[in-house]
């Protein structure tokens, strides 16, 4: 792979270890490697081995197009050093997300219908009333991401599980917890670097080792969940509540379309598939709003036209509870939210595919066997792409704006294809009514003395999200 730059391995290992976060990473060392050739291609070392990154929207909608040339890599080296770290009992098992091929094929005849079935926006509608009476009762500003987590959790077990975390009433509730111990235990750069330290000696380490022990309870809780569930609906259907199709939560639709003969899901293979939701429709959705919210506070023009909408469409000075009819008509804050998808997306790359052959990607030969992966934030922030890409600007997302013009696939925070995460939109519709029902209910800055005054300062590993964001917000009635 010499005919392809490459991004410096130590400056790599060195800005992980020292918690630099990614958009200086992208600044520094990534995309000026990419930037190197015209093609946008680079080669560099990340969570899923040595991997051919893509930076061009051209090459990107190739890439996840022609499955037959790159078709998804089911096991990586990295994954397979991770068996039996924290992070490979919570995700590495065999899910949707992971899985290729025929077994992936199977998963995904059960898992998508669940989706395009279940948009349960009473459940999203409720919750996020639930989240704003919980704020009015705040003093001062408040921790944007503390409380977006925390709805973000409850909307998810609702409409994922059918189950009460009531986390928005108790920040300290052992999911919580339990949850938040975990994802900062598996983020530890010495074992995320390291596996092998860790799945040969945490038991001699007394904090791996009680990060192992949590893991285990939570993933116990997760299957007496399953366990549970599957017992009530093997009750008789006069047993069950009248519920509306598309307000079934996703593990009821899943083992409803089992026993319609759909295929079936080990009790294994459910819990990794909500395992991996768990991260997916949780960490990701908290970090998406709380990041609508700080870009709207630092534009208040922007916050301002959204909330006109917003009120044209649900009315003014009356909580409501808005439909799925009414969500498609958000147009502006639907902008909003892909253009803070595109400059702040939660996620930072994609899970690698694999070349079957040799073959060619933007005229560079790619050897059989190569692992490559969309860059997904150098894609999204890359000057050679985007018009002044550091500006927040949802006018890129109008008809025949600039996204639309550029052609191949330049915002991806979803992937693309055949293999394009099956949530989308369940979190898109879950962030447009949020996001509405906030900007009716409030108007929102940043206190004086914030620390994302000048630019937003973000966790440092993992999913994107920011660090300290309080907002101050002011009732609108």
């Amino acid at each position: 792979m010499r005919h392809i730059p490459r991004a410096n391995l130590f400056a790599v290992i060195k800005a992980f270890v020292n918690g630099k976060p990614v958009d200086q990473i992208a600044q520094e060392i990534t995309l000026p490697a990419a930037n190197q050739t015209s093609h946008g291609l680079y080669f560099r070392l990340h969570f899923f081995g040595w991997s051919v990154c893509v930076t061009r929207p051209e090459t990107a909608k190739y890439l996840l197009m022609h499955t037959d040339i790159f078709p998804k890599l089911s096991t990586t080296p990295a994954q397979h050093a991770r068996r039996g770290t924290v992070v490979g009992k919570l995700l590495l098992g065999e899910n949707v997300v992971l899985l290729a091929g025929k077994s992936w094929k199977e998963q995904r005849k059960i898992v998508s219908p669940a989706f395009q079935r279940s948009l349960p926006v009473q459940v999203f509608g409720k919750l996020t009333q639930k989240m704003v009476d919980i704020m009015s009762k705040e003093m001062g500003a408040i921790d944007v991401y503390d409380i977006t987590q925390r709805w973000a959790l409850d909307v998810l077990g609702e409409a994922a599980f059918g189950f009460h975390f009531q986390a928005l009433e108790d920040r300290d509730n052992e999911w919580v917890t339990r949850y938040n111990y975990i994802i900062e235990s598996a983020q530890k750069p010495l074992y995320f670097i390291f596996p092998s330290i860790e799945r040969h000696f945490w038991s001699w380490i007394p904090e791996r080792r009680k990060a192992h022990q949590e893991v285990s309870k939570f993933l116990n809780m997760m299957s007496k969940m399953v366990q549970e569930k599957r017992e009530a609906l093997g009750k008789t259907s006069t047993d069950q509540p009248s519920i509306r199709e598309n307000e079934k939560d996703l593990l009821t639709l899943m083992i409803e379309a089992e026993r319609e003969g759909q295929g079936r899901l080990t009790d294994e293979e459910l819990l990794s598939n909500l395992c991996m939701l768990f991260l997916a429709g949780h960490e990701s959705t908290a970090s998406a709003v709380s990041l609508i919210i700080y870009h709207l506070a630092v534009h208040p023009d922007i916050q301002q036209r959204a909330r006109e909408e917003a009120i044209r469409i649900f009315g003014d000075n009356a909580d409501i509870l808005p439909t799925i009819e009414q969500t498609r008509e958000l147009k502006y804050i639907n902008m909003v939210i892909k253009e803070t998808l595109r400059i702040s997306s939660p996620g930072v790359s994609m899970m690698p595919r694999v070349a079957s052959q040799d073959t060619e990607l933007s005229g560079v030969f790619i050897p059989k066997g190569t692992r490559l992966a969309i860059d997904m934030y150098d894609l999204h922030h890359n000057p050679k792409v985007w018009k002044n890409p550091k500006q927040f600007d949802p006018e890129r997302f109008a008809p025949g704006g600039e996204a639309e013009k550029l052609g191949g696939m330049p915002w991806a925070p979803f992937g693309g294809g055949e293999r394009q995460c099956v949530g989308m939109n369940f979190s898109l519709i879950e962030q447009r009514i949020s996001v509405s029902m906030l900007l009716r209910k409030y108007e929102w800055c940043l206190p004086e003395d914030s620390i994302h005054k000048e630019k937003l300062v973000t966790r440092a590993a993992g999913i994107i999200k920011p660090l300290d964001l309080f907002v101050l917000f002011t009732k609108r009635y």
